[in-house]
């Protein structure tokens, strides 16, 4: 939230605001005590629980007292006013260099004078040059983050994502060097028209990233134009990753040497690119000192007589050490395989599970562009898709093209769903399993393995232990392979083994196992703390390709893998997207060319006006939040004034509540726990939510002013649902996995765990199944909860005669309307439905155009909805392997 002018900050006094960036806001302020005017940088308010934001922050007051220039904008000193951190900078008064590029833009030349762009990237240079000395990179070079002074003085700001190169065994705290803890390897951070090709995939960066940051910004003043910008981040990186810059925008007039050097700065191999940019001084210095007759620059990259050069050098040093050494080093440099990338679609909306035809040709993939899910063939070069299921209503989705590329199986809701198929260009579909997600063929096309829980782009979200099925496609005979929490499968090129992904006791992590497709115990492929799935074969089986959060965001993988024992044989390696999320790969039969889904995903709460005398939406529905964190498990205060919910924001998740539009945000929870699902005590005084800060997950609540943490049950309990009175709360049990523990309980919420004996519910009347509470009706009398593992439905518990009733097979988390009479649930996400618990009459009541909704929640009286609401956007890409 903004500061007001003449808030008391320390010793300064707050004038206005000039500007807010990415983790916080820039203020003009009035130094009491020197009488002169500074800027203040101060961190986000909900930032400051952000363990690794604080780092940053603190990082870059590090970064910036280590450096003296004149080109550097000077740190005065750290301000910590009321646990608000700030930074007190030197205020540059003066335009940046990305609005002077704008206003030359007007002009009859598109970028700067050519002098003047010399004399400005002179001093840039600079101020590199003194920060590369101290050991410091700073990673997000760009115009916007330069100011030109009166005068012509440049100023580089903005050491936010600075990082240090640190030799083995320097420490935090040894002369100017600082921890790079924060800036692990992996993480994409900068502004992505400026990444290097390196830092745009997450790699390791140095001092040259830096280079070609620099190289950007000296293209884009004398062109006035970015070398790489894209209308997306994806669309950007592409460029980065496989084109070169349009170097007939340069003027004719620019010197040939500063043409050289723009070239070597904007190599894509780092190895190839400028050493160090004191260098670069240089040339300026020649060209703005030396002749400028006869300096018209060659236009094409040198890259040629670069690589004849390396290859001579490699025959030269072959001949001289001999064929043995030189076998060696062949083998040992052997050149990594080079990607390409192309967009394929660009639908609004999620266009994903894209399957590639064993000959390349030919993709098909779900997409909704005709108001339902459907299933799309398209040539890999064509513009024109075919919708193969459009006369049917239902979703049809994840489509597999069989080895032979003949059929297509795919999963689909028609007939109460299941896994169904049909030919290459839609004719015959016949129905296979009536139940089942993602299937995946056999090699020789007799077989298809499926999970009996589908994973779309959210592969946490999962309810109890799903399994992994083969069922023969001739007979549609099928058995269990007993892949405990196995969510997906991927047959072995030769057949004998599947890659299958499980979900790990701690709900933040899935690993890659493969087990005997006749049976037996799996043999792990990847673990480690982080989401690992899709698994996919390359051709000759050498490869397990997935998708992984492992480097910060979800990206495409691949390991080395022994097909015979299902063993990995060396540590996973990255194989870099330029997608923020990568998902679902698919491969051609030569092993060329990779299909994937490009995703982009938002997660808010929604609020939708409900009339509950005719049990009815009103209206579409209002955003309370916004934006890209993921914000999730909304309920509304007993009084309607405020909601609760949580952020995700991994590892960890955090508790909030904000009024009903959003403002006033406020966090209540910001560790290192997993916090999720809080839900408000009927006195508005608690708000409880399971966690698992102690361990499992258990159940805790916490005043909603943030104080009064404490543990409420234990024993794995999660979903919270208090008594209308607020002196009890049903449980629900994490543990569905153990029979012994399927039940839920009911706790006295006066008295202290280790004090009480809960009153556990009876056993659920169908094998196999559990009853997760979500709302205790308001009479008191019944619960209404959420019936698994698969197929779902909708249940009611009655505290009077103890018995449980089951209503339907589908639907998630049903919530009593005022009248303790009618439930509301969704179902697929899409679906809202009215049940009467009298009547048993189902009606449906309203279908979400766009998006996934969670489960709703009421307020008291019944006239709002509070809701989760998922937006997924997803375009399918191919990635060419050289």
């Amino acid at each position: 939230m903004a500061l007001r002018p003449g808030t008391r900050l320390g010793a300064y006094d707050i004038v206005d605001l000039l500007g807010a960036g990415g983790m916080g806001e820039v203020y003009r302020a009035r130094d009491s005590r020197l009488g002169r005017d500074v800027a203040i940088k101060i961190l986000r308010a909900g930032f400051t629980g952000d363990p690794d934001r604080l780092s940053r922050f603190s990082r870059e007051a590090r970064v910036l007292a280590s450096l003296s220039h004149p080109n550097i904008g000077a740190i005065y000193g750290v301000e910590d006013a009321d646990g608000m951190p700030a930074i007190v900078l030197e205020l540059i008064e003066g335009e940046t260099l990305a609005g002077h590029i704008t206003r030359g833009r007007s002009s009859a030349r598109a970028g700067l004078a050519v002098t003047e762009a010399l004399k400005l990237a002179r001093q840039i240079a600079d101020a590199l040059d003194a920060a590369h000395e101290k050991g410091i990179v700073h990673r997000d070079l760009k115009p916007a983050n330069i100011k030109i002074a009166p005068g012509g003085t440049i100023k580089v700001l903005d050491f936010g994502l600075a990082k240090t190169l640190l030799d083995d065994g320097d420490v935090e705290g040894s002369g100017s060097t600082i921890t790079a803890a924060a800036t692990r390897d992996g993480m994409v951070l900068g502004t992505a028209a400026y990444m290097s090709p390196e830092q745009a995939c997450g790699r390791v960066v140095d001092k040259r990233t830096d280079v070609w940051a620099f190289g950007c910004v000296l293209f884009e003043m004398l062109t006035g134009r970015s070398p790489f910008a894209g209308e997306s981040f994806a669309d950007t990186a592409a460029r980065i990753l496989e084109r070169e810059p349009d170097w007939s925008a340069l003027p004719a007039d620019v010197p040939a040497n500063i043409v050289r050097l723009l070239e070597r700065c904007l190599r894509k191999d780092p190895r190839e690119r400028l050493r160090d940019i004191a260098d670069a001084r240089l040339e300026f210095d020649d060209a703005l000192s030396g002749p400028r007759a006869n300096t018209a620059a060659p236009r094409v990259p040198r890259r040629i007589s670069a690589r004849f050069a390396v290859g001579a050098l490699v025959l030269i040093a072959a001949l001289a050490t001999g064929y043995l050494v030189w076998q060696r080093n062949t083998q040992s440099t052997a050149r990594a395989p080079q990607y390409a990338f192309s967009q394929l679609t660009s639908e609004p909306g999620a266009e994903w599970f894209a399957s590639l035809s064993p000959d390349g040709k030919w993709v098909v993939y779900s997409a909704e562009t005709s108001g339902n899910r459907d299933i799309y063939l398209r040539s890999v070069g064509g513009q024109n898709p075919i919708n193969l299921t459009a006369e049917f209503p239902e979703h049809d989705d994840q489509p597999v093209f069989s080895p032979d590329g003949d059929k297509i199986a795919f999963r689909s809701a028609r007939q109460g769903g299941g896994i169904f198929i049909m030919g290459r260009t839609g004719e015959a579909p016949r129905r296979l399993t009536n139940v089942g997600y993602r299937p995946a063929w056999s090699p020789d096309g007799t077989a298809i393995a499926y999970s009996t829980e589908s994973v779309d782009v959210n592969p946490q979200n999962g309810y109890g232990s799903s399994g992994i099925w083969i069922v023969d496609v001739a007979s549609g005979q099928a058995r269990d392979l007993h892949v405990n929490s196995g969510a997906q499968a991927a047959f072995a090129p030769d057949g004998r083994r599947l890659a299958v992904t499980v979900r790990n006791s701690d709900a933040r992590q899935m690993d890659i196992v493969t087990v005997p497709v006749g049976g037996g115990e799996p043999t792990t492929v990847v673990t480690a703390p982080s989401i690992d799935w899709n698994p996919m074969w390359s051709p000759d089986g050498r490869y397990l390709y997935f998708s992984s959060d492992r480097s910060g965001s979800m990206n495409l993988w691949r390991v080395a893998i022994d097909t015979a024992s299902g063993a990995s044989r060396g540590e996973p390696e990255p194989v870099t997207t330029p997608s923020q999320f990568t998902a679902h790969p698919s491969i051609s039969a030569d092993g060329k060319l990779i299909a994937f889904s490009a995703v982009s995903i938002t997660t808010n709460v929604a609020r939708l006006t409900f009339d509950p005398a005719v049990a009815e939406f009103k209206g579409e529905p209002a955003d309370v939040t916004t934006g890209s964190r993921a914000w999730s498990s909304p309920d509304p205060s007993p009084d309607g004034k405020s909601v609760t919910f949580y952020s995700a924001l991994n590892p960890s998740g955090d508790v909030y509540v904000a009024r009903t539009d959003g403002t006033s945000l406020r966090q209540l929870t910001s560790d290192a726990a997993i916090d999720r699902v809080p839900r408000w005590a009927p006195d508005g005084g608690w708000i409880a939510f399971f966690s698992n800060r102690s361990g499992p997950y258990a159940v805790w609540k916490v005043h909603a002013d943030g104080s009064g943490l404490q543990l409420m049950a234990e024993g794995a309990s999660v979903y919270p649902t208090w008594s209308p009175d607020g002196t009890r709360m049903v449980l629900g049990s994490n543990n569905l996995d153990d029979a012994s523990v399927k039940q839920a309980y009911i706790v006295d919420t006066s008295r202290k765990w280790a004090d009480q004996s809960a009153e556990v519910l009876p056993d659920f009347p169908v094998k196999n199944k559990a009853f997760v509470p979500n709302s205790w009706s308001p009479d008191g009398r019944s619960i209404a909860g959420q019936v698994t593992l698969t197929p779902r439905g909708i249940a009611t518990y009655s505290l009077g005669s103890r018995a449980f009733e089951i209503f339907t097979d589908f639907g998630e988390f049903p919530v009593w309307l005022p009248d303790s009479r009618r439930v509301l649930f969704v179902a697929g996400g899409r679906d809202f439905y009215i049940l009467d618990t009298a009547t048993k009459q189902i009606r449906k009541i309203y279908t979400a155009v766009r998006g996934v909704y969670g489960p709703p929640r009421l307020t008291k009286d019944g006239t709002a909805a509070y809701l989760t609401r998922r937006m997924t956007e997803s375009d399918i890409w191919l990635m060419k392997i050289d």
